[in-house]
């Protein structure tokens, strides 16, 4: 493994003096893969991007704790995919916080990094069981989303009930999302197969 992959990441969220533009992913990461890095090229692209940080959840509270690797091979999974892009931070905030909803993990980053230009990623798939998060509107309004498109999603997820949820959010290029006007986008890009599912299954 790397030597940056073997440092362990603070905390605490990364700060700067200066104003950047950084998209967040959340997600159990059970295990990473391409496809995640997929997510977070497509989004960095469209929204133009300095950096995209993946968020391992120390347990999805949607989610089965059956099947659920450990936080620390979940995150050292996360770190391998991401080990080539210098723009791609992975962190064990939540886990160090002991956040267990996405709702106060982004209040809390929102607070650390006042002057960061914040937008949250998710796949299609996720746009679907989004109001069954915790405080699903407050996330909604919270931040500008990116939707990035997943195999076999699209159509579900633009007809869904999360998207619904997004209704009062006016619809932007994603290069013109700006944490001050709010707004989201979708992304309708060539998606990636990969799966953690499928992964899981192929090493059972």
């Amino acid at each position: 493994m790397s030597k940056k992959a073997d440092t362990p990441l603070s905390a605490a969220c990364p700060t700067y003096p200066y104003r950047r533009r950084i998209g967040l992913i959340g997600g159990s990461f059970n295990p990473a893969h391409k496809g995640h890095v997929h997510i977070a090229r497509q989004a960095r692209q469209a929204a133009r991007l300095d950096e995209v940080w993946l968020l391992v959840s120390p347990q999805n509270p949607l989610k089965s704790e059956n099947g659920m690797a450990p936080f620390v091979q979940r995150l050292a999974s996360a770190r391998d995919v991401a080990q080539p892009y210098s723009w791609i931070k992975v962190l064990d905030f939540e886990q160090k916080k002991a956040l267990q909803f996405t709702a106060d993990s982004l209040s809390l980053i929102v607070k650390r990094c006042p002057r960061a230009d914040l937008i949250w990623i998710m796949g299609a798939d996720n746009l679907i069981q989004f109001p069954q998060w915790e405080r699903a509107y407050f996330i909604s309004r919270l931040l500008p989303i990116i939707v990035v498109n997943r195999p076999h999603y699209r159509f579900q997820a633009l007809a869904s009930a999360g998207a619904a949820l997004m209704s009062g959010k006016r619809k932007r290029p994603a290069c013109n999302l700006k944490r001050n006007i709010g707004g989201w986008a979708f992304i309708h890009t060539a998606s990636d197969p990969a799966s953690s599912t499928a992964i899981r299954n192929r090493t059972a």
